[in-house]
């Protein structure tokens, strides 16, 4: 009598196939089809956010990317000395356990002309998204990127555009899908990525800066949250939610749809700041205008809805 079949896959333990398990749900709700194609980025820094992502989706997330198409992407700010030598060789190593593709960069230093913001974590986001821009993307060697923002992350979001007066003109939080990029821990809690890397024994490298008061998000996780949760213990997850509450009531949909034939026209996905401004048009937080999109294009609102003009073509006829 032939001995059953034995199941060739790793399973993961409780806080993995919990954490999977939510994974899989995100993307089958913001209706991204599964198995992912192509060669795909995974963004590692080596704190424990992406180092779980990375070995989350390498070791355990084969119906959401073979592990064949992986790389593991790290990218050098240039912000401490340690973050030259230790962080690149922890996830290079971690790659090689994983048997997955490795791809490290340094960014120029954050300094003088080299500063595309005065704000050092912005100008980091920036260069960073630049970086996703030239390596994922029709035409280049990557499909897609995947970043590690979880839902506490989303909720810190929030709040700084709450305290800025920016919540309704940037469209709430931090988006699923931004361009190439996309956040499959954006409904996973930082407690359920810390249990997961606790179970699997991870090795990762904790950022001195998430602890810097001087910062924004240090100051309100350290600081704030816990106070608030003093008196509204789900204060974090209320958060989170806003954006999809804002969605809602904007008409989702319809920024769908119109976001879908804008991509269509120009042919490449709008870039993160174009979505929130057309989100806020359509919620009727802002005044609708018409918006200059790259390839000559330009969405100009008409009484019924959009109308998307090619300037190029209109000015050779």
């Amino acid at each position: 009598m032939p001995s059953p079949a034995r199941n060739v896959y790793a399973s993961p333990g409780r806080a993995g196939g919990t954490l999977i398990r939510q994974v899989i749900r995100t993307f089958k709700q913001e209706r991204v089809t599964l198995p992912l194609q192509g060669r795909v980025l995974i963004a590692v820094s080596g704190g424990v956010d992406s180092m779980a992502l990375a070995h989350l989706l390498s070791r355990y997330g084969r119906k959401i990317v073979a592990p064949g198409q992986i790389t593991l992407l790290h990218l050098d700010h240039g912000w401490r000395p340690e973050s030259a030598s230790e962080e690149p060789e922890t996830v290079r190593q971690l790659s090689v356990s994983l048997n997955v593709g490795f791809l490290g960069q340094r960014l120029p230093a954050p300094k003088g002309k080299g500063l595309e913001s005065r704000n050092l974590e912005e100008d980091a986001r920036l260069k960073r998204q630049r970086v996703y821009r030239s390596l994922a993307g029709a035409g280049k060697p990557y499909s897609m990127v995947l970043t590690a923002h979880h839902r506490d992350d989303q909720a810190e979001t929030v709040l700084f555009r709450f305290l800025r007066g920016e919540l309704l003109e940037l469209g709430g939080g931090i988006l699923f899908q931004d361009g190439n990029s996309l956040r499959p821990f954006l409904q996973v809690s930082k407690s359920q990525i810390r249990a997961y890397a606790a179970e699997e024994g991870l090795d990762c490298h904790e950022d001195p800066t998430n602890a810097d008061p001087r910062r924004f998000r240090a100051w309100a996780r350290g600081r704030v949250f816990p106070l608030l949760e003093e008196h509204f213990p789900a204060v974090r997850d209320v958060l989170a939610k806003y954006p999809e509450r804002l969605v809602a009531r904007s008409g989702g949909g319809m920024l769908q749809s119109v976001k879908l034939g804008v991509e269509l026209a120009i042919g490449r996905p709008l870039g993160r700041a174009q979505v929130e401004e057309l989100r806020a048009q359509l919620s009727g937080v802002a005044r609708r205008r018409a918006l200059s999109l790259p390839g000559g294009v330009r969405l100009r609102p008409v009484k019924q809805g959009y109308l998307i003009e090619n300037l190029d073509l209109r000015d050779q006829g």
